[in-house]
């Protein structure tokens, strides 16, 4: 109806845009004109009212299948009746929060769409050592037996998901290039299963725990893997008192609990076999690797953002005397609050002490146990100017923690990331060492890091 109210204006329209040389036209041709005009609008208003009469009367059934009442309750003894069956294309009906807290199979979790229970990523982190001959000869690198190589230092492939609503596993195989145990300069690529654990979601008091093979939760940095780490390299203290990886691999149970307080807390405490062998290494439950971590983070509203680390750590070392560490760690965040959020700036650094039990051997035969303390850190800061490009620089200071001597590094780098899955890094580090780690070291670092599918990271 509304359609055929205009009808008079736009034949006026119409009339009045017709130049005027219609003027001299045939007047039966112009009406004749008009009439099929007429006759086109009568068409097209039909059709949109047979349109709109067909819309009114779906939209009327769906409104009355979601008003239907619902079917009589059944007499006790009496057969239900037989419900009609569901349209194929109806999407499946969401679980109930009381179907989720019942216990069931894992297999029961599965939803239409999405037959796997877990997601799966892979990772892959490459490096390529320039140094000088003297260093690849000596073999006292940063990457050592890999200098001047450009090799593949891990290689990721990692199961994450769901085992029921109770619990949660992580599966993760790496493969990396390893240095001949010889002093050749031969490599090979070798494969381990670097974590294997089951996270426990709803423990009593809020608590939650994770058993396996895994990273602890010490320091800052132990839980980052090499294709998230800040750097192209860990910090020079951490590779003297853990080695290259840290604490990587350690098999054992571990606890995480939420503290009520009005900021984040959370308080970690683990048991572990203590497999470690530049720090520990004596590898049984008879006498354990103890951990423990108190993680803070404080919102400074525009301000930025503060996390504190307390560490420590205790355990045997292979020698069977004791190894104790204390670490304190903090991390300074500040971004815009609004808009773009960048650029973004960060400080952070790392202390670690150490008192360490050794077995000294007497020019009699006779053993004795003495004494070592050593300490280090490591400070860096970096600029993210954009979401693609960052620069920073990182000093290390560390003192060896089996021997007399210390060290010192300075890492400037540039970093570019096309996106969250690709990145690329450009390092240079000078080292200088005296005492036991008398060397002097001057390295360019090249690095590529993607990433293919999920890829879970740790609570920050």
């Amino acid at each position: 109806m509304r359609v055929r109210s205009y009808l008079p204006w736009l034949s006026l329209v119409t009339l009045l845009l017709v130049p005027h040389a219609a003027g001299a036209q045939d007047v039966p041709a112009l009406k004749r004109e008009l009439e099929t005009m007429r006759r086109q609008f009568e068409s097209l208003t039909q059709q949109y009212e047979r349109r709109i009469q067909e819309l009114a009367e779906r939209l009327q059934a769906l409104e009355s299948q979601r008003t239907r009442p619902a079917p009589p309750p059944v007499a006790p003894g009496a057969a239900p009746a037989a419900e009609p069956s569901a349209p194929a294309s109806t999407p499946a009906r969401a679980p109930t929060l009381w179907e989720l807290a019942t216990p069931r199979q894992p297999f029961a979790l599965a939803q239409p769409g999405r037959p796997l229970l877990f997601d799966i990523g892979v990772s892959g982190d490459f490096v390529a050592d320039f140094t000088s001959t003297a260093s690849e000869r000596r073999r006292d690198g940063t990457f050592d037996g890999r200098e001047n190589r450009l090799f593949p230092r891990e290689l990721s492939v990692g199961f994450f998901g769901r085992v029921d609503p109770y619990a949660s596993a992580t599966l993760r195989i790496t493969g990396a290039e390893e240095p001949a145990d010889d002093g050749s300069r031969s490599t090979e690529v070798t494969a381990a299963l670097e974590e294997a654990t089951v996270t426990l979601l709803t423990l009593p008091l809020g608590t939650t725990a994770r058993f396996g093979l895994m990273r602890p939760r010490f320091g800052t940095l132990n839980v980052v893997h090499e294709d998230d780490l800040p750097q192209v390299d860990r910090p020079s203290v951490l590779a003297r008192f853990f080695g290259e990886e840290q604490l990587n691999g350690e098999r054992g149970l571990e606890a995480m609990w939420l503290l009520p307080t009005p900021f984040y807390q959370e308080l970690s405490l683990g048991v572990f076999d203590g497999d470690n062998e530049t720090a520990f290494g004596r590898g049984s439950l008879r006498d354990p690797l103890v951990l423990g971590r108190l993680r803070s983070f404080l919102e400074l509203d525009e301000r930025g953002g503060l996390q504190l680390d307390l560490s420590g750590a205790t355990g045997p070392t292979s020698e069977d005397r004791r190894n104790t560490l204390a670490g304190l760690g903090l991390k300074y965040k500040l971004a815009p609050l609004v808009g773009y959020g960048f650029p973004v700036l960060t400080l952070a650094g790392e202390a670690l002490y150490g008192n360490r039990a050794f077995l000294v051997e007497s020019e009699d035969g006779e053993s004795s146990t003495d004494r070592r303390e050593s300490w280090g850190y490591y400070l860096y800061g970096q600029y993210d100017w954009t979401k693609r490009w960052a620069a920073g620089l990182r000093y290390d200071w560390t003192e060896l923690p089996t021997a007399s001597g210390h060290e010192w590094a300075l890492a400037p780098y540039l970093q570019f990331k096309p996106s969250e899955f690709l990145r690329f890094r450009v390092q240079y580090k000078h080292t200088d060492g005296a005492g036991a780690a008398q060397r002097e070291a001057d390295e360019i670092f090249l690095q590529g890091t993607f990433i293919l599918g999920a890829h879970p990271t740790e609570r920050f």
